[in-house]
């Protein structure tokens, strides 16, 4: 009789052999949930490591997807917030043309550029709205735009109840074409002329708007008026500050709206007056009688109360406005004109007009603009913006309009920087993603090493690989799942605080839910994390030999480290890996670099670049961990002097019995350092880049330009003498010789040699002998010059200089100019009939100077040509008779300090006001706002990143030092028995940690700040600007601070835990 088996129970069957899948599962969540129990601290710095990259990630994406807003609110300073502007289009007819109404309106209107032609001034809003349908003409709101003068009311003398009168004409309209209402337009002007503060009266631009539009369709959305009544305004603080108008006073504005007035006349009443006189023809008598008093109906004062001050322009308009604005309500505009202006026929009829009838502009914004503007690639905006544009002008047709698209036309000059952002945010996610499969691989690994034991028992109880490899992943999965869902929640607050901030900084705010693409993002770096990072803590586990995972005498932390290779055993997976990378990376560079260069794909090319940047950063970071233990040595004796020879050499060999370990936490310090370091430097080097040659193109940093005409030598140098010791220095240069030419008959003017194959075309201009007095000659680089004590400009004016020019380096290459009395090229000034010829020398050979344009490189075209003001003039054919006829396009003034910039601003303003004078300020703080701006910005963008680099650094630290001691027990234990004491030893591994964080982020920001002055070394081939020297300093002062802080709580959880017990105890952990 054969015995019967024993049966024996599925709790006994060794896990991973023949149990379900079920129970399978349930054991790997028992060893997880008894993991987690085990070791709590270890599972939370895992879980809130996972946490952490995943809300990263999710807010990352969510700024990435948003990030062009960012240049849509640098687009939007210059341009104004407006998508589509339609304006009024000059439409010509032959002078032989039927003298119909729009014919004399053209000869008689203030505003004709050529008589004899048909101007069309004006769009008819109404019949716009008609043709563009309902849905885009909501889009759509009207604008009328013209330069008045104005004065504020005298209060003294006569005009001491100056203000009382004008409180009793504005309070109360009178009934149009009424008695009291000739009162009040007759007390009206007689205020104005005997009131009417200091003449000349200051000029300023006049703009009606329609409020409750604009505000519709985003046109200004942080524009803090309301609408305004018939009678008040809204003035430019800086406008007001100068003439000390403020909130509540009553101002004057005098201006010609004849336009206006004519228009609405012809279109009318013209043909009706006609006929009333019984003519047939419009004879110049009647004629010239009629549009008399029309243009005197037109010139009177308009009276109104300053209803608030603009401190900024809001986005209604260009930046370049914000001093000059005065705005009304358009929909009042014509009521206001009529009910002030002398009685004709038609006026009772103006009175009661429809103002959208007569335009200046139409501004349209595109439905949900925002969106469209997201789109990091300018082509795709591009596309959607002259799409809807295009739809507008065919379906208009030959209505007499232009188009202009100002922001789009503002974001192509940012595209590449718009997609150099969009690759930098880009990056930040791959390296948040690498460091946090390096941390979870670190955090695994250390799981395993100090599970060697329990593994071991498994093992022997019949365990599987296969059960091992579930272990590892459901443990994985214990702190990845959960964390994945709390972090995709916690990235709302995230959001929330970067939007205020974005807000607070540049006035943009985003939306506090992630985008569709963050969350998948998330969600994949959240699954992809423990797949990848357990691949090593896999092979780890099952790699161990029995004996050694049971041997439970001996210290698992050992300094030697034996390798066995049999040659031909194994594959060199080292040099395979290596030769992969080398073999993608030359294709990238022999295929994908021409086919960018080819294809004009500035985005390839970019990536391009950014990837080689990349690759040397992590090839510079490898390569210092070969002098990683001179950077710990080099830290121990400079930062802990103090301590005691016995104390170094123990934290040198415990650094050497670690160093495989902490290898993953040094990494993870040296890369996310260098990687933050190395795009702050690069942005910081972009940001003063700009400034650098924003000053660099202007010379100075208070410039004033003419707008149309020319500036007067006489007049400014009086006010800069008024001025005395506020202005250091001045200068002055014309406008190009080749546009002054063109006036008198010339064609063009250009630059050619003695054979005249090559010519060029550049700018040339005369220059005082001040103009490298303005103090930025560290933008004055010069290749070679005439060997003399004074600068490239003053030797314009010696005997020599008379017959000779500054050039630019790449002129001179391009044409061989030497500093030679034998080296001559011709200046040539073009005309079909009749040219003058002006053989010069080359006094200097400048690569690059304030105020001017040069460089060495050909593609850089319309490059300067300098020479004296005396030579000018005879390059000009003796045509300038006096030194107040110079055609002065530029003074450059350099203030003594910044604190008398406004004094000196003030002046200059208040004479172009008052003179009327077409020329615009420039003032570098101005600009200074918006690069203050930026810097917010990236500030705000690097805090958050370091924030999270350091913190899942610190993790892994933390799980380093405390599986260090763990391994290191045995040796803890004898250092106890021979009375060292429990601070003693703390300090030990305190002194380890901070050395190891400190000489890994020392390397990781030397190698960061490397690349980022290779990448600003770069960027100097194409500005030929200085190279702007970076160095982070607080970086480096809060890297040693954080790095004191990080190694005292790495280090005291574990401590505790075993300096608390018994020596025995220690001895006896596993």
């Amino acid at each position: 009789m054969q015995p019967k088996p024993i049966k024996r129970k599925d709790s006994m069957v060794p896990q991973g052999t023949s149990m379900s899948i079920c129970s399978s599962l349930l054991f790997m969540i028992g060893q997880s949930w008894y993991e987690m129990k085990r070791r709590p601290c270890g599972y939370c710095v895992s879980f809130f490591s996972v946490l952490i990259v995943v809300a990263a990630s999710a807010v990352s994406q969510s700024i990435i997807d948003r990030a062009p807003l960012i240049f849509l609110k640098s687009a939007e300073g210059p341009a104004g917030q407006s998508d589509i502007v339609l304006m009024a289009n000059p439409n010509y007819l032959s002078e032989e043309h039927e003298k119909s109404p729009q014919y004399l309106m053209s000869i008689y209107s203030n505003s004709a550029r050529q008589q004899g032609y048909l101007i069309v001034d004006f769009l008819n809003f109404t019949r716009v709205k008609e043709v563009l349908g309902p849905d885009r003409a909501n889009q759509a709101s009207p604008r009328i735009e013209q330069q008045v003068n104005f004065t504020y009311l005298q209060k003294t003398g006569e005009c001491e109840n100056s203000v009382n009168k004008a409180q009793q004409l504005l309070s109360k309209r009178q009934e149009f074409g009424s008695e009291a209402h000739f009162n009040d337009l007759r007390d009206g002007q007689q205020l104005g002329q005997r009131c009417g503060g200091v003449q000349p009266h200051p000029n300023a631009k006049f703009v009606a708007i329609d409020t409750q539009k604009e505000k519709k369709i985003g046109l200004g959305w942080e524009y803090p008026f309301d609408e305004l009544k018939e009678t008040e305004v809204i003035m430019s603080r800086k406008l007001a500050e100068t003439y000390k108008l403020n909130v509540g006073d009553y101002m004057l504005i005098y201006g010609e709206f004849y336009d206006f007035y004519a228009s609405y006349y012809i279109e009318n009443y013209y043909e009706q007056i006609g006929k009333q006189f019984n003519l047939t023809n419009y004879n110049d008598t009647f004629i010239n009688q009629e549009f008399s008093d029309l243009k005197k109906a037109t010139q009177r004062f308009y009276l109104y109360q300053v209803k608030g001050l603009l401190d900024s322009t809001y986005g209604k308009f260009p930046d370049g406005d914000a001093d000059k604005l005065i705005i009304v309500e358009h929909k009042h505009l014509f009521n206001n004109l009529a009910y002030w202006s002398w009685d004709k026929p038609f006026l009772k009829a103006m009175y009661t007009a429809n103002p959208e009838d007569f335009v200046d502009e139409i501004r349209i914004n595109i439905p949900d603009r925002f969106n469209i503007y997201m789109d990091s690639n300018y082509e795709n905006i591009q596309g959607k913006i002259t799409k809807y544009a295009s739809n507008i002008r065919r379906d208009l047709g030959v209505y007499p309009c232009n188009m202009d698209l100002p922001v789009l036309q503002q974001l192509y000059d940012s595209r590449f920087g718009q997609l150099f952002l969009g690759i930098i945010l880009n990056m930040i996610i791959v390296i948040l993603f690498l460091l946090s499969v390096l941390l979870l691989y670190t955090l695994l690994l250390i799981s395993v090493e100090t599970k060697t034991y329990d593994l071991g028992v498994l093992r022997v109880l019949g365990f599987n690989k296969l059960g091992v490899v579930f272990i590892v992943l459901t443990q994985a999965l214990s702190y990845v799942l959960p964390a994945m869902v709390a972090g995709i929640i916690l990235s709302i607050p995230f959001l929330l605080y970067a939007s205020s901030a974005l807000k607070a900084s540049i006035g943009v705010e985003i939306e506090v839910t992630p985008t569709t693409n963050a969350i998948f993002m998330s969600l994949g770096l959240g699954l992809l994390i423990p797949l990848l990072s357990s691949y090593v803590p896999i092979k780890e586990a099952l790699s161990k030999q029995l004996s050694f995972a049971l041997d439970i005498n001996r210290s698992k932390s050992t300094a030697v480290k034996i390798e066995v290779d049999l040659e031909g055993k194994s594959l060199p997976w080292g040099r395979i890996q290596f030769a992969i990378i080398a073999s993608l990376f030359g294709i990238c560079v022999y295929y994908f670099l021409p086919l960018a260069l080819l294809s004009f794909n500035i985005g390839l090319l970019l990536s391009i670049f950014f990837f080689i940047l990349c690759g040397m950063l992590l090839g510079l970071v490898i390569f210092a961990f070969n002098i990683q233990y001179l950077a710990e040595r080099f830290t121990v004796y400079i930062f802990l002097f103090w301590a005691s020879s016995a104390k170094k050499t123990m934290v040198l060999k415990n650094l050497a019995a670690h160093r495989i370990k902490n290898r993953r936490t040094a990494l993870m310090y040296a890369l996310s350092i260098a990687f933050v370091i190395f795009i702050f430097v690069g942005m910081s080097v972009q940001i003063e880049n700009q400034a650098t040659q924003t000053l660099q193109q202007h010379g100075c940093k208070l410039e004033i330009t003419s707008s149309n005409g020319y500036l007067s030598p006489f007049e400014f140098e009086n006010i800069i003498l008024e001025l005395g010791g506020n202005i250091t220095s001045f200068a002055w240069v014309t406008d190009s010789l080749d546009s002054y030419m063109q006036r008198l008959g010339f064609s063009t003017a250009y630059m050619t040699h003695l054979g005249q194959v090559y010519q060029l075309r550049p700018k040339i201009v005369g220059v005082s002998h001040t103009l490298f007095d303005m103090g930025y000659n560290q933008f004055l680089k010069v290749e070679d010059q005439i060997n003399s004590k004074l600068n490239p400009v003053e030797q314009l004016y010696t005997s020599r200089g008379s017959q000779s020019a500054i050039i630019g380096t790449s002129y001179a290459d391009q044409l061989n100019i030497k500093i030679d009395i034998d080296s001559t090229f011709l200046l040539i000034v073009y005309n079909n009939t009749f040219s003058q010829y002006h053989q010069m020398r080359a006094s200097s050979i400048i690569t690059s100077a304030p105020a001017l344009k040069f460089s060495s490189l050909p593609s850089v075209q319309e490059q300067n040509v300098v020479v004296s003001l005396p030579t000018f003039r005879r390059l000009c054919g003796n045509l300038i008779d006096a030194v107040d006829n110079y055609p002065m396009k530029r003074l450059l003034i350099s203030v003594s300090n910044s604190g008398n910039i406004d004094t000196v601003y003030g002046y200059f303003k208040k004479y172009i006001d008052s003179k009327g004078v077409s020329a615009k300020i420039w003032d570098y703080r101005d600009y200074e706002t918006s690069i203050k701006q930026s810097q917010d910005l990236i500030q705000i963008i690097f805090s958050f990143l370091t924030g999270v680099v350091m913190v899942l650094s610190f993790f892994s630290l933390m799980t380093s030092m405390t599986a260090n001691m763990l391994e290191q027990v045995k040796e803890i234990s004898v250092l106890r028995a021979i009375g060292n004491t429990k601070m003693s030893i703390t300090m030990v591994y305190i002194m380890e940690a901070f050395t190891l964080v400190f000489s890994s982020s020392f390397i990781g920001l030397m190698v960061g700040f490397i690349i980022g002055q290779s990448m600003a070394l770069q960027q100097t081939l194409f500005t030929q600007l200085p190279l702007i020297f970076v160095f982070p300093w607080q970086m480096l002062i809060i890297i040693i601070i954080i790095a004191m802080i990080a190694a005292i709580i790495s280090v005291v959880t574990p401590s505790l835990q075993i300096l608390s017990k018994e020596i025995a105890q220690i001895m006896r952990m596993i």
